[in-house]
């Protein structure tokens, strides 16, 4: 499929991915306080949200109950912690069975069970077993008794941590410039410091509004290609090779942080579990690339796996010439591509740092070293091009690796909205340089030239 039937499906696409992501987190989302009541007549807990914020409920706590739509006063006895999982081994004499778990009863820490509520086969009410009758339940993520709201998060956050969050960010931007410059002087392409500077802050503008494949990458590589007359296609490929440094850095730090997790935590904690599976699917994505570059930069072993003759029946041939030779030159430049990948690290550090003062702000159940493991895998998810800042996607995985943390689903929103935000705010003063430079984005001839062949800017 090509022409306008191909872009309509993509950006079809894309926006269905980010809508149900985004209607899925919405419809988690509390604005309220809630909290979990226990139903007299069945012994089942339903969900109710919280009147007015309560602190100490020794005296229990007023809500808004579901089934009747009145305000209700509910004592304490009748409140119980959010279960972990869905269903629990239960030992009985004679047999064991799998019971659908309902509620626990948490101590004041959280950091034991004092009882499980599950449902009865038979009858289906609830009914309150001791820990030993479950032997093999382990509380993995333990829940408070009041679930607290977005509405109070952003009521009772730390403004000077919000400011400092977003006052440290700006460092990304200088040091990806810098980077993208030495990746274009490897390539000897000289433009200066300023330039690339400005061209960086011009793409960042457009990655906050543009859709497709019209991206600010794309039109970071479009002007790239315009400051220079013989080198275009490496100008375009520097900007590619550019982005995959970045993310290569961000697999090897998120991997290697998920590893330090693990390692501290031991196997039987099942949020370590979860980084055991993060650093696995770090290395092996790190091995498929290293083995990738290791074939495309050794000829015999192109030419024994018909990588060659795949290459030689591609379209654009010039181009496709062009891109090697471009490669090549990252080869004999070993350091100048090491220095490039190491300066990266800062740049994400930055970003979780970033995250992090943010989280703490809104005092976020998250330790501060999992940030490390967590924010690196959320902002890889978004880096993905498929819907506007990676909305829907970005939501979905922070909800399942926070959870790990105790996070709501609703702090999980916040996390990524103030990742978001503070990316949003700064990108937004690219503005600046797109209005007095006259950075437009390209005309519809330029753009399905752009979308035909990325590398073939007036080569």
């Amino acid at each position: 499929m090509e022409g306008p039937g191909r872009s309509w499906v993509l950006f079809i696409l894309r926006w269905g991915i980010a809508i149900a992501g985004i209607w899925w987190v919405i419809a988690q989302i509390s604005i309220r306080d809630y909290v979990h009541v226990l139903d007299e007549q069945t012994n089942r807990p339903f969900r109710a949200a919280l009147l007015e914020p309560s602190v100490e409920l020794e005296a229990g706590c007023r809500i808004l109950d579901p089934r009747t739509g009145q305000a209700r006063q509910i004592p304490r006895q009748l409140l119980v912690n959010k279960p972990d999982r869905r269903h629990v081994e239960v030992v009985s004499p004679g047999r064991t069975r799998r019971a659908q778990l309902l509620a626990l009863d948490l101590t004041d820490d959280l950091r034991q069970v004092l009882r499980l509520l599950v449902a009865d086969d038979a009858t289906g009410r609830g009914v309150w077993i001791g820990p030993a009758q479950a032997p093999g339940y382990r509380l993995s993520v333990p829940n408070p008794l009041v679930e607290i709201g977005l509405g109070r998060m952003v009521r009772r956050a730390d403004p000077r941590l919000l400011i400092l969050a977003v006052l440290i960010f700006p460092a990304t931007f200088l040091l990806t410039s810098v980077r993208w410059h030495r990746l274009l002087r490897a390539l000897e392409i000289e433009i200066p410091l300023s330039r690339a500077f400005v061209l960086n802050m011009v793409g960042a503008f457009y990655n906050t509004f543009m859709l497709g494949v019209t991206g600010g990458d794309v039109l970071k590589a479009w002007y790239a290609a315009k400051q220079t007359v013989t080198r275009r296609t490496r100008a375009v490929l520097s900007v590619f090779i550019d982005r995959a440094i970045g993310l290569l850095a961000l697999v090897m730090l998120g991997g290697f942080m998920a590893a330090v997790q693990y390692a501290s935590a031991g196997g039987d904690d099942p949020a370590a579990r979860a980084c055991l599976r993060v650093a696995v699917g770090a290395v092996v994505l790190l091995a498929a690339v290293a083995a990738g570059l290791t074939v495309f930069y050794q000829p015999a072993l192109r030419r024994a796996l018909g990588i060659d003759f795949v290459i030689s029946r591609l379209p654009m041939q010039r181009q496709v010439a062009k891109t090697i030779e471009a490669m090549e030159l990252y080869r004999r430049r070993p350091g100048r591509v090491a220095w490039a990948l190491l300066i990266t690290f800062p740049v994400h550090i930055t970003v979780i740092l970033s995250a992090m003062l943010s989280g703490l702000a809104l005092n976020l159940p998250i330790s501060p070293m999992y940030y490390f493991v967590a924010v690196p895998v959320i902002v890889l998810s978004g880096s993905v091009p498929i819907s506007f800042q990676g909305a829907g996607v970005m939501e979905f995985f922070a909800v399942i690796l926070t959870a790990r943390q105790g996070a709501t689903v609703s702090e999980a929103f916040a996390l990524t909205l103030s990742i978001r935000l503070v990316q949003i705010l700064w990108n937004l003063t690219g503005g600046i340089f797109v209005f007095r430079g006259g950075y437009h984005a390209p005309s519809e001839i330029e753009r399905r030239s752009l979308d035909g062949d990325p590398l073939a800017v007036s080569t």
